[in-house]
């Protein structure tokens, strides 16, 4: 899937802490509504989000998040960026469980 990150360090199984401001692309906007999730639904799930696959960049770290207190699993691409002090989420997707592990955790 084109919304997938490239693989990076991989499972580093982490609870998701949000440092900096949280934004939103229109893309991962649009992609919210698409799977009929709100911005509000997404924004409490992402309390309990769990990093589940990291890597490095010029301006910081591209986390893929895994969310799993909503009514699917989701996973979020957010990247990091250290010198804007901002977190954009990029965009959000159901994995697909043909190229995921059962707990969509890891890649298959």
């Amino acid at each position: 899937m084109a919304d997938e990150p490239e693989p990076g360090s991989g499972g580093s199984g982490r609870r998701k802490v949000w440092r900096y401001r949280r934004l939103i692309t229109e893309h991962a906007f649009d992609k919210l509504r698409q799977i009929d999730c709100t911005f509000a639904e997404f924004e409490a799930a992402c309390e309990t989000g769990e990093v589940i696959e990291e890597r490095e960049q010029a301006s910081g770290v591209v986390e893929l998040v895994l969310v799993i207190e909503w009514l699917r699993p989701l996973h979020a691409v957010v990247d990091v960026d250290e010198q804007r002090r901002e977190e954009r989420v990029v965009t959000v997707y159901e994995p697909d469980p043909d190229r995921w592990s059962p707990d969509y955790r890891r890649r298959r």
